[in-house]
């Protein structure tokens, strides 16, 4: 394809590193659909500012890095991209677009200026914390609330962190599948974790045993999920799925709050929702209920809670790929959710390599004996990096 043109409205972005999220993947497996194909993925972007477009050009220079939100958005998985940014708290026309899904879509995307010490790959986490924030952010728990997340990706680590950091909740329990990734949560904040595959009956019985009266606040970061199997001999109805236990788990008149999305239909117990009289909360795309200079907002707070170590996006960042590496990327796609794994973070080839001497300087023992010392160890990370980066096939 063409390299993208900087419209007076636009800047044009050198791509630095854009991380692979569960809605790439969702396109990927066909659950979720764009209108027109072929796409591009990729949206947890940070680029580097390579042109400006004249009515931008007080609010950003050749050479700032920059991170956005957008909820339509692709194109992040190629050498250059043109961006319509939104910038906090500075003027601008917002304008928008019936996306033929629901709901109305701006033009321009939430976009920040990142400080010099923030790392690009980390940085691409400033996209889903966006997301997660909106939705917190507008359907908050109340301090000490005790409170459920459903699922243990990316999103959902990044909602217990900032539940337990942030907003003051209780106790946070999580349900998943994968136990590498409720072994994270637990370290980042959650207080207990339920296994649904090995752990099944114990939930249920966990369930029963608080009479539907145990959590405030439940936070259901789940994409799509398969309908659960009839037990054998039976065919009534099939087992309960991970959703109908969240709501066992809910006292009556508890929040529900739905983060995850997918354009294939999903099971939810509405007797459940009736019989308890649960609330059931989303925050919308559409911006004329939530419009991007909003976003644009949130998005200073997501880089504000990573800056200050309030969150801590390194665990989500679990591989790192040179984005020339076609056999990485299709393996980071294909290879989505395995054990421990979080995200893939692609990595234009001078970005990965800056990494690799950062990650190797960072393993050189501290150095307390005179200047020479500390150049040779400095050598002996870079000898090292270049290594890995002849190895790896990263450019030099």
């Amino acid at each position: 394809m063409p390299d993208p043109e900087c419209r007076e409205d636009e800047i044009l972005l050198q791509t630095e590193a854009v991380s692979i999220c569960s809605t790439d993947v969702s396109y990927f497996r066909g659950h979720l659909f764009a209108e027109d194909w072929p796409i591009i993925p990729g949206h947890e972007y940070v680029g580097r500012v390579v042109e400006v477009g004249k009515r931008l050009r007080d609010d950003v220079r050749p050479g700032d890095r920059v991170t956005y939100w957008g909820q339509t958005d692709f194109g992040g998985m190629a050498e250059y991209r043109a961006l319509r940014p939104l910038f906090p708290g500075r003027r601008g026309v917002e304008t928008s677009w019936y996306t033929g899904r629901n709901f109305y879509d701006a033009d321009q995307a939430a976009a920040v200026v990142l400080p010099p010490h923030v790392p690009s790959d980390l940085a691409s986490v400033i996209e889903p914390l966006t997301s997660v924030l909106r939705s917190l952010l507008l359907n908050p728990p109340k301090p000490g609330d005790t409170c459920v997340v459903l699922g243990c990706g990316p999103s959902a680590q990044l909602a217990v962190q900032v539940l337990h950091r942030h907003l003051g909740a209780g106790s946070i329990t999580v349900l998943d599948r994968n136990g590498d990734r409720m072994d994270v949560a637990l370290r980042h904040g959650a207080s207990h974790a339920f296994n649904t595959d090995t752990q099944a009956a114990e939930l249920e019985a966990y369930v029963r045993e608080h009479h539907d009266h145990y959590a405030d606040y439940v936070f259901d970061a789940l994409p799509h999920i398969a309908a659960p199997a009839r037990t054998a001999g039976r065919d009534d109805a099939p087992d309960k799925d991970i959703r109908e236990i969240a709501m066992g788990l809910l006292r009556p008149g508890g929040s529900y709050v739905i983060y995850g999305a997918t354009a294939v239909p999903q099971r939810l117990n509405t007797w459940m929702i009736l019989a308890k009289g649960l609330k059931l909360l989303s925050t919308p795309f559409d911006v004329r209920s939530f419009p991007m200079a909003r976003s644009a907002h949130v998005t200073a707070v997501a880089l504000r809670l990573v800056e200050s170590g309030l969150v801590d996006p390194a665990p989500l960042i679990t591989t790192r790929a040179c984005l020339d590496d076609e056999a990485a990327v299709r393996e980071a796609f294909t290879g989505y959710g395995r054990g421990a794994s979080m995200k893939t973070s692609l990595l234009a080839p001078s970005v990965l390599l800056d990494h690799v001497r950062r990650t190797a300087a960072a393993t050189i023992p501290a150095v307390t004996t005179p200047t020479a010392s500390a150049a040779t160890a400095a050598t002996a990370a870079t000898a090292s990096a270049e290594d890995f980066a002849e190895q790896a096939g990263i450019p030099g």
